[in-house]
């Protein structure tokens, strides 16, 4: 997986090619096929390994006992570093982020799904654990969760979002955190 990710983000999903990827990986073409039966098998093998991975950092921090201000910034943000950072690090990465909706459609909604229920368990708990109070905005957790997502969501697609990642979730979290303090 490693060796396809450094061979899409060097050369773009379109000009990549199967002996790239094997000679990347120190094997043979006939050796990649035995794993994968194309190049679109293999980008959508590398496209789940890689939301896994970015699911896998979100978790981590979900799962810490540090205050929830903290793991929900951190965790959004390891996500969202882990997810973007390949694609906005190469010159194709428009071309990438494409082939990534087009070939692993399913994949990314699995994820967006998971991130989004990891969003929700994170609040639910944090309610039970009166480290936040919901009364004052008239919100129930699910409905928290959703706009943190969504959110999230503007906050990597915004222009620069990578680039002003840090700041614009700060922001959020400021707010969050001034908004959902228990009285």
């Amino acid at each position: 997986m490693t060796a396809a990710a450094e061979v899409f983000t060097r050369y773009g999903f379109k000009k990549a090619s199967m002996q790239d990827i094997a000679d990347a990986a120190m094997m043979s073409r006939a050796a990649l096929y035995l794993h994968f039966r194309n190049k679109d098998d293999l980008f959508r093998s590398l496209m789940d390994w890689h939301h896994g991975e970015a699911l896998k950092a979100a978790e981590a921090v979900f799962s810490s006992d540090r205050p929830f201000i903290f793991r929900m910034e951190n965790a959004l943000t390891n996500f969202t570093m882990v997810m973007m950072a390949p694609a906005k690090a190469s010159a194709y990465g428009l071309e990438l982020f494409e082939a990534n909706m087009l070939l692993a459609a399913d994949i990314n909604t699995a994820t967006s799904l998971r991130l989004r229920e990891l969003i929700e368990n994170a609040v639910k708990t944090a309610i039970a654990e009166d480290e936040i109070s919901l009364s004052a905005l008239g919100l129930s957790a699910e409905a928290l969760a959703d706009l943190l997502y969504v959110c999230l969501d503007g906050i990597k697609k915004a222009p620069n979002g990578l680039e002003k990642l840090d700041q614009r979730l700060a922001a959020l979290m400021r707010l969050l955190d001034t908004s959902t303090r228990p009285s």
